[in-house]
């Protein structure tokens, strides 16, 4: 069975830890390769593209709780939040994956919550007990792919999502929870615009 990776919050305070030592390369454990770190001159130098500003204000807000141990400032003027160009609201996409047990899905699904950032328009756990609910919440074309996992006995997390965060909540689903299946599903006209 596969288990999911511990709570990101230790993987944080690890990887700050590695900063800290001088192994300023290693990618963030949320952001990847979109934040750089850098001690220079007792200045921890932060520079990249995150999604959001919360998102920003967040590493921020962990570099300087750091001050004192190896560097006595935070220079965050090259840290920047992307452009959005897309807009939030408009498009909705289903996001299904597969675990072992519903037990697994839950946490998947708690993982997901905290830290996507993401409030899911719907969400659902499906497994043997109430696989009847499938066919209104998964595409057609997803079903037989959907009913395969159920009949080996996964329980699937489904969540429908503003179109602009499906990227990231489906990265989390695929790499931090370790999911057996990940798919999703082409867009869709908003539930909220549609009426």
């Amino acid at each position: 069975m596969r288990r999911l990776k511990p709570r990101l919050g230790p993987r944080i305070d690890a990887w700050w830890d590695t900063v800290l030592a001088g192994e300023t390369d290693e990618p963030h454990p949320i952001h990847g390769d979109e934040v750089s770190v850098r001690l220079r001159d007792g200045r921890l130098e932060l520079s990249g593209e995150l999604d959001t500003e919360r998102d920003r204000d967040e590493l921020v807000r962990q570099a300087l709780a750091r001050t004192g141990r190896g560097f006595r400032k935070v220079d965050a003027s090259d840290l920047r939040v992307a452009d959005q160009t897309e807009k939030p609201g408009i498009l909705d996409q289903t996001l299904v994956a597969a675990f072992a047990d519903r037990a697994t899905a839950e946490l998947a699904r708690k993982l997901v919550l905290e830290h996507s950032h993401a409030a899911p328009k719907k969400e659902t756990i499906i497994d043997r007990a109430n696989a009847g609910k499938l066919d209104e919440l998964v595409p057609a074309d997803y079903l037989d792919d959907a009913r395969k996992h159920l009949e080996r006995g996964a329980a699937l997390l489904i969540m429908r999502v503003d179109e602009t965060l499906a990227f990231r909540v489906r990265g989390l689903l695929e790499e931090d929870t370790r999911s057996q299946w990940t798919v999703a599903t082409p867009p869709e006209l908003s539930v909220a615009r549609g009426k």
